[in-house]
Parts: C-alpha cells; structure tokens; sequence
C-alpha cells in the first residue's frame, strides 16, 4: 500500500497555478502506477518500487519538472520529447500545463524497463513490473538460469503462482493462487 501525503506534501507549497497543475500531475501518476510508492528522493516528490525510483517531480520558479532518475530515460524517447526544454536529468514543462497522460505512460515505461533489467545484471532478486507498477515477477538468475524462489502476481497484485528453479529447472512444490491469493493447486516436481 503506498505512502500517501508525501508528494501531495511537498508540492501543496507551491503558488497557484502551479500547484495545482503539479497536483495534477502526481494524481495522474498515481493513476498510472498504483503499485509504486510515494517518497521523498534527492529532496524530491517521487514514486519509487522495489528496484529503484521511477520519477520525480517538482516545481521551480520558471518551469515545472520530471526528473526520470536516470540519464538515458529521456534520450530513449527524444523524438516524443523534441518540443520541451530538458537537462540531462529532468525534462522542464510549463507552469501552468502538465505533461500528457501518453507521455508519462512513455516515460514511466522506459523507467520500469530500466529497473527490471537492472535487478536481471544484479546480484539482489530479478525483478518485472506490470505498466501499472505492480510487481510481475520476482527471483533470481544463477548462470543465466532461473535459480532459488521465484514468484508471480496478477496486474492487481494478487499473487497467483509460486515454487522454486535449480538451474533453470522447477523443483519441490509449486503453489497456484485463486483471484483472491489463497492457495488452491499443489504441484509437485
């Protein structure tokens, strides 16, 4: 379940009508991705998931601000983003005007890809998310192989299969998980 205030903290000390504009835009986020939660990065309102921060955003006397938390998010989509004003780190918009839905759905995207294939070169757990931000898949590579517990999830977040790989091979006791997460199938291998 996300943190919720912290974002809308921040940025409800912002003047008019740029509060309300990036009030808006943390709403839309929020739409966007349910399944991440809310913090305070760098000193900025952000959404975060396990893995790694996603976005952040903020207000500045001249321009509003998406920070993508990494440098090669907005390079990725530099055509889609050739109208707007941006560093290295954070893509500048107007005061009064968000960014477009279809945009941050682009931006956010190319983020969570960023952070799965991350945690797939890490030593920590391989992770995958839904669009939506909630958690797909969980476990860890050995080899290049699927090795140790993993775990799936539906879209809401419901967990629906889990069991164990050696060596990119199912092992032991898998569980299948009803709509509700309770267990309901029992596989052995």
């Amino acid at each position: 379940m996300a943190k919720l205030g912290l974002v809308d903290g921040k940025l409800n000390t912002l003047p008019e009508p740029q509060r309300t504009v990036m009030l808006k835009l943390a709403t839309t986020i929020r739409e966007l991705i349910p399944g991440a939660n809310e913090c305070i990065s760098y000193n900025l309102p952000a959404f975060e998931v396990e893995g790694g921060v996603i976005c952040g955003i903020e207000g500045y006397k001249k321009h509003n601000s998406y920070f993508p938390f990494s440098g090669s998010v907005l390079t990725q989509l530099s055509d889609e983003l050739k109208n707007y004003e941006m560093t290295q780190g954070s893509l500048h918009f107007a005061l009064d005007k968000s960014l477009p839905k279809g945009l941050l759905k682009k931006l956010i995207r190319v983020r969570l890809d960023q952070i799965e294939e991350k945690s797939r070169k890490g030593t920590g757990p391989a992770l995958t998310y839904y669009d939506n931000a909630v958690l797909q898949s969980k476990g860890k590579f050995r080899k290049g192989e699927l090795h140790g517990p993993w775990q799936w999830w539906r879209k809401d977040g419901t967990l629906m299969r889990s069991g164990e790989f050696k060596d990119g091979v199912q092992v032991g006791t898998w569980w299948t998980y009803d709509a509700k997460g309770k267990p309901y199938k029992k596989t052995e291998f």
